[in-house]
């Protein structure tokens, strides 16, 4: 992924575009957006007491794309060759959440990974040549080991995410490490 992230970097150097660093690279199973406190302890005791039946996972990463109007695209992202086990962690956590009276959200859900923001493009034909040359490219796999229940501060110079409770998958693959 870093080699993904490294080659789009440079062949799309002079474009407005913001990396995210590979240090905050995560997948969002569920955005609970403002919380009460009193919910935050909820779901931090839901997670703590679930049963996550998930083992930890290496999954390849599977294309890459964007998300935003065709002409004005916003944001770069990759996707993984297999949803499923992503689809199946989320019900857990959405079972959990809905156990603690944390209603399901309706939007449908595929797993990604935001790579960059992009803040304006100047040549937008030569970032679709290059979006297009990687759309169905396989790249190596990444290996999912916890999930982590994240506060997310805004800030002038991105998020800031604070970690509130983190639960290991069972089981333990080799490879590069995402959370």
């Amino acid at each position: 992924m870093l080699a993904l992230r490294r080659g789009l970097m440079r062949d799309l150097e002079g474009e407005r575009i913001s990396w995210v660093d590979p240090g905050r690279f995560h997948i969002t199973l569920r955005f609970l957006g403002d919380t009460l406190l009193s919910d935050v302890a909820k779901v931090s005791r839901a997670l703590k007491q679930g049963r996550m039946h998930s083992d930890a996972q290496e999954i390849p990463l599977r294309g890459v794309g964007s998300f935003g109007p065709r002409k004005r695209p916003r944001v770069i992202w990759a996707g993984f060759a297999d949803n499923a086990w992503f689809k199946g962690l989320k019900e857990e956590v959405d079972e959990l959440l809905e156990k603690q009276g944390i209603p399901r959200q309706a939007q449908p859900f595929t797993a990604h990974l935001t790579l960059g923001r992009i803040r304006s493009l100047r040549d937008l034909s030569r970032y679709q040549e290059i979006m297009g040359r990687v759309e169905n490219e396989a790249f190596e796999p990444v290996c999912f080991s916890k999930l982590v229940y994240y506060r997310s501060i805004l800030g002038a110079g991105g998020p800031e995410y604070l970690t509130l409770e983190e639960i290991k998958l069972s089981g333990s693959r080799s490879g590069r490490r995402l959370s």
